[in-house]
């Protein structure tokens, strides 16, 4: 990488980092639903159904505050799914931080297809009557 593109990726980085840090702030304040601007899920307000992205702010707040347990209970997969987006962030940062050239990730089609089918089976027994899923 050349110096002025390591710079620009460090940047990045940085801005990245503390825009989560201000996040995290703001979630830490405010709770959602409850106080603070949160926006409403737009798939939600229009069918009334629940999307695989709904109840991750909550679960955020939750975890902020150290309650695994609620958090798990708003959003499960996106409490399963932290720790390997915490993986890649850092990894990122990582590559950054020493000025490395980031390979794209080569995932092969079938993890791929795997990810697709466990949100997909996510989003539809999420909105079945059936337990954990049950309000």
């Amino acid at each position: 990488m050349r110096f002025d593109e390591v710079a620009k990726t460090r940047l990045g980085v940085l801005l990245f980092w503390l825009s989560l840090a201000a996040a995290s702030g703001y979630l830490l304040l405010f709770e959602p639903g409850k106080s603070g601007f949160f926006l409403a899920c737009p798939f939600r307000k229009i069918t009334g159904f629940t999307c695989p992205g709904c109840g991750s702010t909550r679960a955020m707040h939750r975890l902020i505050h150290g309650d695994v347990i609620a958090a798990f209970q708003f959003n499960p997969l996106f409490v399963l799914a932290l720790p390997l987006l915490l993986y890649v962030l850092l990894r990122y940062t990582d590559a950054a931080i020493r000025g490395k050239t980031v390979n794209p990730n080569k995932l092969n089609a079938k993890y791929i297809w795997v990810l697709f089918v466990v949100i997909l089976s996510f989003w539809i027994f999420r909105n079945t009557p059936f337990y954990p899923f049950v309000s």
